[in-house]
């Protein structure tokens, strides 16, 4: 009986170590080894969504390799574009990646900007289709994920016609979420948590509102921040970047979630002192502290450069409305049975904060803060925004201008020989390009392991 009942506590220990984080891996949508593929227009491709969840998965699964593209294209429908017909599109944007995930997000141009036209509507459902079809047939297993388009700006500014132009949109996205029930595939909505978050904020500072989608149609950095928020959270992304809880009045470990402590003891000061090596990194939120523009020149390679004493006004009241960091990046310090007023944290030697006993038994979440963890965070970031923007020039500025009839026309003139010529210099780019954008990749895989740091929790004088 006494043999059974240690067995039973310690099968009961095992399972309450195990971090919440790294439960959720096995449930987490993507998967080792996947490639995922973003399809659609302007927005998608301006690059901010893409890059957010990608930064997500660097920093949160470190040992998760996984492959992304972004392969939209500006002004493109259902139908395709100016970067050629829609089978032209998949053929050469697509396909060649050999992606197991692609997202679809198309609608914006699809309605015309205008009231509802039930021939541009049918277009849509047709073209949409096929799309659909040509990447299952393509593509035996892929997983394909269809996104309800972000909204059009009728919150802040007045609609051009009654009902507005977001009404259509989401009269598209209806039949987008009923097109992903019937051929058994996910559906997530952008538009209807961003319009929330809008009126919201409208509310609160109507100039700030603005600042969300300006122009009413591309999101900006921040916003798009909310579009990687709803993707992530369909996917099952965990919360928890760790949490770590500490008794200390006894100076004993309480819990440690995706954390390893070590070294834990009073100091003579009645202080603490550990050292603590995290399973993840925080999330570097792309807009948070500096001012990123919302287009960028197509051949910027420039990363985000953060500013710890900065806070971007609108980033910030997205976070705040949203629950960004709330729902996905809670890097959580908890202390209980401290006594003294107030506490300095330090983490390798740079000041953090100071917080009374209170706050630190309620629990202070870290990735709220300039640590060093988050600075390792943003270089990987920084190295994620560098491999997007190489792949994209090499694709966008590059290949798509010496494929496009309408541009190799004014260059050479069409003939067999010329169109080789063509062909030989692409094929010469889509090479580098791929060898380019593996070296980038592994550079970040080597500044995403997380390491130990040293914390220590000091009374404040007086």
């Amino acid at each position: 009986m006494k043999a059974n009942y240690l067995v039973l506590s310690m099968a009961l220990m095992m399972l309450a170590s195990v971090s919440p984080a790294t439960a959720a891996k096995s449930k987490f949508f993507l998967k080792n080894g996947d490639r995922v593929c973003f399809y659609g227009d302007s927005i998608t491709e301006q690059r901010f969504y893409p890059a957010d969840v990608e930064t997500y998965v660097r920093t949160r699964f470190p040992a998760m390799h996984v492959r992304f593209v972004d392969a939209g294209v500006g002004g493109d429908r259902v139908t395709g574009g100016w970067a050629g017909p829609i089978d032209v599109r998949l053929k050469r944007d697509v396909f060649p990646f050999k992606p197991d995930i692609v997202t679809i997000m198309l609608g914006m141009n699809d309605a015309g900007y205008r009231p509802f036209n039930a021939a541009l509507f049918h277009t849509f459902q047709k073209g949409y289709e096929h799309i659909i079809r040509s990447l299952q047939h393509h593509l035996p297993g892929v997983r394909i994920v269809l996104l309800g388009t972000s909204p059009y700006d009728d919150i802040t500014q007045k609609p051009g016609f009654p009902g507005g132009y977001n009404a259509v949109l989401v009269r598209y996205c209806r039949w987008v979420r009923d097109l992903a029930r019937r051929k058994h595939l996910q559906y997530v909505d952008f538009n209807a948590p961003m319009v929330k978050v809008l009126k919201a904020a409208e509310k609160i500072n109507p100039a700030l509102a603005k600042r969300i989608i300006p122009g009413r149609v591309h999101p900006g950095a921040a916003a798009e921040m909310m579009m990687a928020q709803a993707l992530l959270k369909a996917w099952g992304a965990p919360a928890t970047v760790a949490r770590v809880s500490i008794n200390g009045a006894a100076d004993t470990l309480s819990r440690a979630s995706n954390a390893r402590i070590s070294g834990l003891k009073k100091l003579a000061n009645g202080g603490l002192t550990w050292t603590e090596r995290d399973g993840s990194l925080p999330m570097p939120i792309l807009a948070l502290h500096e001012k990123w523009p919302q287009f960028l020149p197509v051949r910027i390679l420039l990363p985000p450069q953060p500013k710890p004493k900065y806070t971007n006004p609108t980033t910030a009241l997205i976070d705040k409305l949203s629950g960004f960091t709330h729902q996905l990046d809670r890097e959580m310090l908890v202390v209980r049975g401290l006594r003294a007023a107030r506490y300095h944290l330090l983490i390798d030697g740079q000041s953090i904060g100071t917080f009374t006993p209170a706050q630190l038994a309620a629990g202070i979440n870290l990735a709220r803060y300039f640590t060093p963890m988050l600075r390792q965070a943003y270089q990987v970031n920084n190295m994620v925004w560098e491999e997007i923007q190489t792949h994209f020039v090499g694709w966008r500025d590059v290949q798509l201008i010496l494929e496009n009839d309408g541009w190799k026309r004014p260059m050479l003139p069409v003939n067999t020989e010329n169109d080789s010529v063509v062909a030989r210099a692409v094929a010469g780019v889509v090479r580098a390009m791929a060898k380019l954008d593996h070296a980038i990749e592994a550079k970040e895989y080597a500044a995403n392991q997380p390491q130990a740091h040293h914390y220590q929790l000091i009374p404040a004088a007086g």
